[in-house]
């Protein structure tokens, strides 16, 4: 499965900060929610683990589609569903031990609306400029500036050639 632009740079954000990382981390949905006779699928966009904290995360390119109130009712409800499948899983309930579980919504562009409710809820809210620009300081300063050529990465390469010719810079 395929990455939007916003999950494709969180996921080097994450790993770059240190973190254990998968995406798209598929579950079922209960149909008995759903209201519906069939249940349906929704995925996790990344689940970033370190020693203490795992770190669910949804992205999405513009949180403005629906009425704030209903879109952060859906995301809590989204949350909670993710969190529990993760609780309830044989292989990931494992990974949840002993570690502090924050739930992260990453976005382009926002609503301040919808932004100011899900932080009221408890849910980290980070924007996809603020991510851009701390991964382009790493990368401008860490061990990537020195090995151009030879990162693992075609994205973070192609990032530090900017870097290297000024097409972007981090500052800006």
């Amino acid at each position: 499965m395929s990455l939007g632009y916003v999950e494709e740079l969180a996921v080097r954000y994450f790993e770059r900060d240190g973190y254990l990382v998968q995406s798209n981390v598929r579950f079922q949905l209960d149909k008995k929610k759903l209201g519906k006779k069939a249940a349906g699928w929704s995925d996790i966009d990344i689940v970033a683990v370190k020693p203490m904290e795992v770190k669910i995360v949804q992205c999405k390119s513009f949180s403005g589609t629906k009425k704030s109130e209903l879109f952060t009712n859906e995301m809590m409800e989204w949350f909670d569903t993710a969190e529990s499948f993760l609780r309830k899983d044989k292989f990931w309930k494992g990974w949840l031990e002993n570690r502090k579980l924050n739930r992260v919504f990453i976005v382009d562009f926002s609503v301040p609306a919808v932004d100011k409710k899900l932080r009221a809820a408890g849910i980290e809210v980070l924007y996809y400029k603020e991510i851009l620009k701390k991964l382009l300081g790493w990368l401008e300063d860490g061990p990537e500036s020195r090995r151009k050529g030879k990162e693992d990465d075609m994205v973070i390469r192609l990032l530090v050639g900017m870097l290297q010719y000024g097409v972007i810079r981090e500052d800006i």
